[in-house]
């Protein structure tokens, strides 16, 4: 026997059954659960071919992808997923019309049938490269116009040479000028406006280059000196031309006092009025020439200048100032009996070179 609140429940339910909202809920249930599968299937799948796309190597079709086609989406060669027939040479990617829409010849590419590879890389398309081998010389208008390859820039030197008569293939800059033909003293019609002119610091003059420069090399340069005048050195050398360098002898006289216009070396350097016995405050092996450096062949033998604190100044023996050689020091200054081995190195004994009347002072061989 039902109690009335458990009657009225069931009733209820009963009719909730039999409405229309009921009825359609239980039809959309089972369309949910199939459309949830297939959701996570195709979920599955995309994570399984994305996976297996990674895992693949490229290299065992034959293609190995190297420099941008690296970096290329799948579908850019494989359009629309057609993986068979995609082409494997350049022309057949990069041609004009291509379905993989690939980079193609500009209507203004020099003119070649080789193949794409030849000059361009995969790192990139520029620069390129070109073998000139085969090219014809003086051809070489026919692509560097310009337009189709690098031709004269704004302020070239006037010609109509062709370019490999200064270029070369292999690069533009340094080229070659051959001034053949050209007059003398016209320099300044290239030199200064479409090449090369005066540096900065430039020796002062409104010679034409080909007085002091040579056209195989600007330097070095030679220079002129007719008619500059004496003592005016120092108008260009320290300052636009080679001056003093570091340990120079320190003087105040012009540089052609001791130098001459044809050669800075050797220089001859005026002694008079240099107090005697001063020799070596420039001659001391750096600013001048010093003591050391003898012949070591002559008996009796010896390894250098001899001792110089018997003769402390140059010109204690040296008694030239256009020479060095040629100096002898018993014949410049008397030297003390027994005191020949100070420079004098002994043979048979422990004994002067003039002692037991063996030497003379004035001739080693003679014996007394």
């Amino acid at each position: 026997m039902y109690s009335h609140g458990r009657a009225f429940g069931v009733n209820n339910l009963l009719g909730l059954l039999h409405s229309p909202r009921w009825i359609g809920l239980m039809l959309a249930l089972p369309l949910l659960a199939i459309a949830n599968f297939a959701l996570a299937a195709q979920t599955t799948g995309a994570k399984t071919s994305a996976a297996g796309a990674a895992k693949f190597d490229h290299v065992q079709t034959g293609f190995n992808l190297t420099g941008q086609h690296a970096l290329a989406p799948c579908d850019t060669c494989h359009v629309q997923g057609v993986f068979k027939g995609t082409p494997r040479d350049c022309a057949s990617c990069h041609s004009t019309g291509n379905r993989m829409g690939a980079a193609a010849k500009p209507n203004k590419h020099i003119a070649t049938v080789a193949a794409c590879d030849t000059c361009h890389r995969v790192t990139s398309w520029t620069p390129a490269t070109f073998s000139h081998v085969g090219v014809q010389p003086g051809a070489c208008m026919t692509c560097h116009n310009g337009s189709t390859a690098t031709g004269k820039p704004n302020g070239h030197i006037l010609t109509t040479a062709s370019c490999d008569t200064c270029h070369r293939t292999t690069v533009w800059i340094p080229a070659g000028f051959n001034h053949a033909g050209v007059t003398p003293g016209t320099c300044t019609t290239c030199h200064g406006v479409t090449a090369t002119g005066k540096s900065t610091g430039h020796v002062v003059t409104t010679s034409s280059c080909d007085v002091c420069h040579r056209t195989s090399a600007w330097i070095p340069a030679v220079y002129d000196h007719t008619g500059v005048a004496p003592g005016t050195c120092a108008t260009c050398h320290g300052i636009n031309a080679t001056g003093k360098p570091t340990g120079h002898v320190v003087t105040s006289s012009s540089c052609d006092v001791c130098h001459s216009t044809a050669a800075w070396k050797p220089a001859g350097f005026n002694h008079a009025g240099v107090v005697a016995g001063t020799c070596s405050t420039c001659h001391n092996g750096t600013t001048a020439t010093g003591v050391g450096g003898l012949p070591t062949t002559r008996y009796p033998s010896y390894s250098g200048h001899v001792p110089i604190t018997s003769w402390p100044s140059c010109d204690s023996c040296h008694k030239s100032y256009t020479s060095f050689t040629g100096a002898y020091v018993h014949k410049s200054v008397a030297v003390g009996k027994g005191v020949c081995t100070t420079c004098h190195k002994f043979h048979n004994a422990p004994k002067s070179c003039d002692s037991s009347g063996c030497h003379s002072s004035t001739n080693f061989s003679a014996w007394d």
